[in-house]
């Protein structure tokens, strides 16, 4: 069997410091806690690692006799003395057969509560509601200047019978006897690297700590029951296609009166004919006549207003070429978040007549001799 390298498993160098080691571990832990999806297997060999390395005299023996030190792993403990090697290398590693002081306890709640959040938080997720999501279409005009919409869900609500306690009325709520109150059943086991404390959320309970003493009828000591409801969602103006909307507090109901999960909505604006959007700012396209853009005019432009269809008026200065650009300050759509309109910008397009009649015809020959 090969040697487990337990830089290797880190990934760091055999001159790491103990601040690399440290920073090392808590990336790999995040990234492979069973508690989060990862691999545990993985896991289990990180924290082995983890804590030998972490600890100056066992680093020490381990890089003096990484060999031995595996030998014994598969042998499950050292007998007695090394023989050769006076004494037993490992000695104070706890597990191992003489003297078992200085034996290191892994209690997993304590090294992982700073990145986790410790047990009490990483239960609170556990037993928090679930997040719901949805797809909300609305109209240009609401995506510009904000709209009230009333969406119909059907999800776990807070059960109306017991308030969310899961208790029948009438009846307590008592501590959990398997657990007694703690949410979490922890277990020992010896190991080469001494007594291995872990811990797992307590089944009768689900981590809460506490059971109803007389289940609900309605919900079933759940605390929570499907039903319908309709939720009043205020959309700010100036939101976009594709942005998401998270609404605090309206997922479904958690398991015995713990946190409720959010609602997050999906926007879809509907597109404009007339407008084109690029964040605050619309655009549009105005058609002038020929003499319109040789003699100069004002024109109305159409625009969006949060009343509804309303206008501006743009001077056209004489000499104005097609694709002649027009700002308009403030006609745009809301700012999002904050007070205050995007712009309009016109571009103007000037008309040139397919059919000419004849007495137009003769006009332009005169105008073209005087030019």
């Amino acid at each position: 069997m090969a040697q487990n390298d337990f830089y290797k498993e880190l990934g760091v160098e055999k001159n790491a410091n103990a601040d690399d080691i440290k920073r090392a571990y808590r990336k790999l832990a995040g990234e492979n806690h069973p508690d989060r999806g990862g691999n545990a297997d993985k896991f289990k060999k990180i924290s082995e690692a983890y804590q030998v390395l972490s600890d100056p005299q066992k680093r020490s023996q381990y890089d003096q006799y990484g060999q031995t030190f595996e030998q014994a792993q598969r042998q499950g403990g050292f007998a007695g003395g090394m023989g050769g090697m006076g004494g037993n290398p490992f000695e104070g590693f706890g597990g191992f057969g003489g003297a078992q002081g200085g034996g290191m306890e892994f209690d997993i709640g304590d090294i992982f509560s700073d990145l986790f959040g410790g047990t009490q938080q990483r239960t609170e997720r556990r037993t928090r509601g679930v997040d719901l999501e949805s797809p909300l279409s609305i109209s240009f005009e609401e995506a510009a200047f904000g709209v009230e919409k009333k969406i119909d869900l059907e999800r776990k609500n807070t059960c109306p019978r017991c308030s969310g306690n899961g208790a029948e009325p009438g009846t307590k709520v008592i501590t959990c006897p398997k657990c007694h109150g703690q949410g979490a059943i922890r277990t020992t086991k010896r190991t080469i690297f001494g007594a291995m404390q872990s811990q797992t959320t307590c089944d009768r309970c689900e981590g809460l700590g506490k059971i109803p003493e007389t289940p609900c009828s309605e919900c079933k000591g759940s605390g929570v029951k499907r039903m319908r409801k309709t939720v009043s969602v205020k959309i700010p103006s100036g939101i976009d296609n594709g942005q998401r909307i998270r609404v605090s507090g309206e997922g479904e109901a958690g398991y015995r009166g713990s946190p409720t999960g959010d609602l997050y909505l999906n926007i879809n604006v509907s597109p404009s004919k007339e407008f084109r959007r690029e964040g605050p700012d619309l655009y549009r396209e105005a058609q002038i006549s020929f003499v319109q853009a040789a003699l100069g005019d004002t024109v109305e432009i159409p625009t969006i207003e949060p009343e509804g269809k309303s206008s501006v008026k743009i001077k056209i200065p004489n000499g104005t070429q097609s694709g002649k650009v027009f700002r308009v300050g403030g006609k745009g759509v809301g700012l999002l978040g904050r007070s205050g309109r995007g712009d309009l910008f016109v571009t103007v397009n000037v008309h040139v007549p397919e059919k000419l009649s004849r007495h137009q015809k003769e006009y332009l020959k005169g105008f073209e001799e005087v030019e």
